[in-house]
């Protein structure tokens, strides 16, 4: 925090990645995009990320945007965060009046430094039928490991 900005230097990281990557969803993606779209749920409401469809009434895919650290948690906290997350992504899914054919997707800035906690983090997240995008690797990288 600095007497400029009182929000941690974390948080603000968070939300200037938040930021560019709707842009980047808005600049590229094909279909209606919106982002931050408020949605009801349990009671109250909900904020998609991002939200694609083909013509403003078919749903194509809901994507979440995290700035996880994944290298500070301790191995129970990511199994507990990766489900906390997907929980949230297929809550949003199922508000949709539809919900055949919706892609699903969550995105983070980078990968976690250990090689296992990456499989097992990508692991856990494909059993819950969610691609996992890290920012940083190219599709070069990706398909190179």
């Amino acid at each position: 925090m600095s007497a400029k900005n009182p929000e941690p230097k974390r948080l603000r990281e968070g939300k200037a990645f938040h930021k560019k990557v709707q842009a980047d969803w808005e600049a590229d993606a094909e279909g209606n995009v919106e982002v931050e779209k408020t949605v009801k749920k349990d009671g109250g409401t909900g904020r998609l990320d991002v939200f694609v469809s083909d013509d403003g009434s078919e749903v194509r895919a809901i994507v979440e945007i995290k700035h996880s650290d994944w290298d500070k948690m301790t191995p129970q906290a990511v199994r507990r965060n990766v489900r906390r997350q997907a929980r949230q992504i297929w809550k949003y899914i199922e508000l949709q009046p539809t919900f055949d054919g919706i892609c699903p997707g969550i995105v983070f800035p980078k990968r976690p430094a250990d090689t296992e906690r990456l499989k097992l983090i990508e692991h856990l997240f494909e059993e819950e039928g969610i691609p996992v995008v890290w920012e940083e690797e190219s599709t070069a990288e990706r398909k190179a490991r």
